[in-house]
């Protein structure tokens, strides 16, 4: 499969991913609101980095 194709599509699952965890703590108090925002932020922050190794091409 051709993932640097995909990697728009990639960012926005990684995105919505981000606010679902952030909506389960804000709105549905699933968690406290600083869990909350460490989920977001690290999900996206991971996120990003995975979906731009694997969509980089080996040199």
């Amino acid at each position: 499969m051709d993932w640097k194709s995909k990697r728009r599509e990639l960012q926005g699952v990684n995105g919505a991913l981000g606010v679902v965890a952030g909506l389960g703590g804000y709105v549905g108090h699933l968690y406290s609101y600083g869990m909350a925002t460490f989920l977001m932020f690290g999900i996206w922050i991971l996120g990003a980095t995975v979906i731009n190794l694997l969509t980089d091409p080996p040199e």
